[in-house]
């Protein structure tokens, strides 16, 4: 039987680099006690009790039929007022579309601002789902590499550089997945003049912002100009510790929230009014514990960091906050995969190799600090004791 191209078009190297973290999931659902390290997910910390009780009492109060096609009036206008706050810019809720995760955002807003014929430059390294994510709609990718010996900062003038006249979006995240990199305000104005002198989009993944010191610079949408060409996604997934919830949003113009809604309509027809209760309630009510999240991670970061910065033939890079520390193994002369591979059998601990965030990521690890601060320590021992052992 035949396949549409499309299935060429999100497969490749992106997908395959889930391949550690998989086995790690089997593992611990055998009982095994795996340092779970993959994934951008606090491994011991529930949703705050008051979202789980809206949830419930949503429930009971039949809030689990049909809803909004383009989300619930009442949770599209906390995002917007919360944006608003944040960005310092006025946002109105008809510019705020809602979905089933960041992720599924930003796979919707890629469908109605790219085909085939366009380029995308994407900022590397980048989340591995991003490359699919774009190609889906027939576009093709332009990657700007950082350099790690810049702390993977952002070259404004290299990505504008790069921009042709087949280009329709940049595509960029701050705080960074994976590095953690804060991009400077300045550079993002860059982007954003850039844009705007030549009408391209400027695609916005913002999920991380809210788990560090200053927000503010990692906001587009207050940037001069930006409303025009900025399109901001987010969610409460790391804000509120509510990843399985899927629950995200894009933030854009109104006309292209109009399109949102055309996919939305035969796409997912709505999402459950019980999720978008909670989501509610947690962008209304639990404000602190934001705070918490984001000053666990500072501590929970910084015991990687102490743990990781003297283990022979490898480099460590912090970027400014988040949840991941990158570990460069380039001069230990394994690949990323193997690597991986081999330190989750040998020592049960499961990190991220970044082979598939872009191709100059080759050598690199992701390592998320999401574990409490003993396990923390313990699995930094066991990644010094492999990276040393070169039992690959």
């Amino acid at each position: 039987m035949q396949y549409a191209d499309l299935t060429d078009r999100i497969s490749g190297e992106s997908v395959d680099t889930w391949d550690v973290h998989y086995r790690a999931m089997r593992r611990l659902e055998a009982g095994d006690d795996i340092y779970l390290m993959s994934v951008g997910q606090e491994g011991d910390s529930s949703s705050p009790a008051g979202v789980v009780d809206a949830a419930v009492e949503s429930l009971r109060n039949a809030r689990h039929h049909y809803t909004a096609v383009n989300g619930e009036s009442g949770l599209r206008e906390a995002i917007a007022r919360r944006h608003s706050k944040l960005c310092g810019a006025a946002v109105d809720a008809d510019c705020v579309v809602v979905f089933a995760g960041a992720q599924n955002a930003l796979f919707a807003t890629a469908q109605v601002l790219l085909q085939a014929g366009d380029e995308v430059i994407l900022i590397e390294p980048y989340y591995t789902t991003y490359p699919a994510t774009v190609t889906a709609s027939g576009a093709t990718l332009v990657s700007v590499a950082l350099e790690p010996e810049e702390g993977f900062q952002l070259d404004a003038d290299r990505v504008i550089g790069s921009i042709t006249n087949r280009t329709r979006a940049i595509l960029l995240n701050s705080p960074n997945n994976p590095t953690g990199a804060i991009y400077p305000k300045e550079s993002l104005q860059s982007l954003v003049d850039a844009c705007r002198l030549r009408d391209i989009w400027l695609i916005s993944d913002e999920v991380y912002s809210d788990i560090i010191d200053d927000p503010a610079p990692c906001r587009l949408h207050g940037l001069t100009g930006a409303a025009d060409v900025v399109v901001t996604v987010s969610s409460v997934s790391k804000s509120h510790r509510m990843t399985g919830w899927r629950i995200g949003w894009a933030i854009g113009p109104r006309e292209l929230a109009k399109h949102l809604y055309n996919l939305n309509m035969c796409m997912s027809y709505g999402l459950p009014a019980f999720t978008q209760d909670a989501a509610r309630y947690a962008l209304t009510h639990e404000t602190a514990v934001t705070n918490e999240i984001k000053n666990r991670l500072k501590r929970q970061r910084k015991v990687v960091v102490e743990g990781l910065r003297c283990v022979s033939g490898t480099e460590l890079y912090s970027g400014g906050g988040g949840m991941f520390v990158i570990l460069d193994i380039r001069k230990l002369g394994v690949d990323s995969m193997t690597f991986a591979a081999g330190l989750l059998e040998h020592e049960g601990v499961s990190v991220q190799p970044l082979a598939g965030f872009g191709a100059s990521c080759e050598g690199l690890i992701r390592i998320s600090a999401v574990l409490g601060e003993e396990r923390l320590q313990e699995a930094c021992k066991r990644i010094s004791r492999y990276a040393q052992s070169r039992r690959w």
